[in-house]
């Protein structure tokens, strides 16, 4: 019986990721972002809307943290015809987080600063609408600085006992001061004292993809720059609404909010 035990569970499937012929691994996550390619001069409809596709034929698309449906694909092809992609998407299991001595205006705001956090809210969507040539979303990502996960993507927040809106970032902990590079080149199109994150930088990386960098202590690259990957952009802070000195990190698919740490590799 032993021997048969042991041979059952090598039998027992595991998930397996396999790349399709858009050169995108499959299945997908919630939360995910993704880079297809197709041949030059065909055209790519994700759920019914067209996607900006390079001149090389390399498009982006992202799938919101509750994102439950099979990804539809169609690619219209130059040549005549079409192919449909139904691509599965994995479940995520979102965690909770309980965050306490948080100063009580970062959870309930007075009234004074209600018509400043709107214009701050409208400033960032906007910013998000940015549609640029720019193919820098093709690099491979790095980190943007190193240091202990201090909270995920995803996670239901409790502030001060009070519920709140899950977390939209990756929250990484290298100590007050440390170096912020961007992990994507591109066009700085940010950079702002906010009310809820702080001195706050936004970098567009062409086709609708953009990154946040929030709680900054200060701020490197100006707005209106063009970085490349690897260059420094701010240090480590807690402006804004924070207990800790921490960046929050966030990656966005237009105004679809995405998972860094699945390009990462670490989940």
């Amino acid at each position: 019986m032993k021997k048969l035990f042991v041979v059952l569970f090598l039998l027992i499937p595991l998930t397996a990721f396999a790349e399709n012929d858009l050169g995108i691994k499959e299945p997908l996550k919630q939360g995910g972002f993704y880079v297809g390619k197709v041949a030059v001069g065909d055209k790519v409809t994700f759920h019914g809307e067209r996607v900006k596709i390079s001149p090389e034929g390399y498009f982006a698309f992202g799938l919101g943290w509750k994102y439950k449906d099979v990804a539809n694909i169609r690619v219209d092809h130059k040549a005549g015809g079409h192919t449909m992609y139904r691509l599965d998407v994995l479940p995520h299991d979102y965690q909770v987080e309980e965050i306490t001595g948080l100063p009580p205006q970062y959870v309930t705001p007075p009234q004074e600063v209600l018509d400043r956090i709107s214009k701050d809210a409208s400033d960032v969507r906007t910013v998000r609408t940015i549609d640029s040539d720019l193919q820098n979303f093709r690099e491979q990502i790095i980190w943007p600085v190193e240091g202990r996960i201090s909270g995920r993507f995803g996670s239901h927040r409790i502030l001060n006992g009070e519920t709140r809106n899950a977390h939209m970032g990756l929250d990484i902990a290298p100590g007050q001061g440390a170096l912020i590079v961007a992990p994507l080149g591109g066009k700085v199109t940010m950079v702002s004292d906010l009310y809820y994150t702080g001195i706050t930088t936004i970098i567009d990386h062409g086709h609708g993809v953009n990154t946040v960098y929030a709680h900054m202590e200060t701020s490197i690259a100006k707005e209106g720059e063009t970085v490349k990957q690897g260059d420094p952009i701010g240090t480590v802070g807690m402006t804004g609404r924070a207990t800790g000195p921490h960046l929050h990190w966030g990656l966005n698919w237009y105004g679809e909010r995405l998972n860094p740490a699945i390009l990462l590799g670490i989940e």
